[in-house]
């Protein structure tokens, strides 16, 4: 069991065009849910991870999805997992 639990907000910009597929493949990232997807290609996800590098790795590996503009931390915060239920 990890020691912390890092939760992460984004904001993910795409092209129109590809604002479905991109919320789609980011809903299939393990950790991530998407919250709210427009069709002018902005999308909030926040992440789940254990660690502060997986927050890096899967932010990187979001900002070069096809159809990816940016995307933008808005917020971080870690806290030890006991106690979590």
């Amino acid at each position: 069991m990890p020691d912390e639990v890092h939760i992460s907000s984004l904001v993910v910009h795409s092209r129109p065009e590809s604002a479905h597929a991109v919320a789609e493949r980011l809903c299939g990232m393990a950790g991530v849910e998407v919250h709210c997807a427009t069709a002018i290609g902005k999308i909030v996800a926040t992440l789940e991870t254990a660690t502060e590098g997986e927050v890096v790795e899967r932010l990187n590996a979001i900002q070069v999805l096809d159809g990816v503009l940016a995307a933008t931390l808005v917020f971080h915060q870690y806290e030890p997992a006991q106690g979590r239920g």
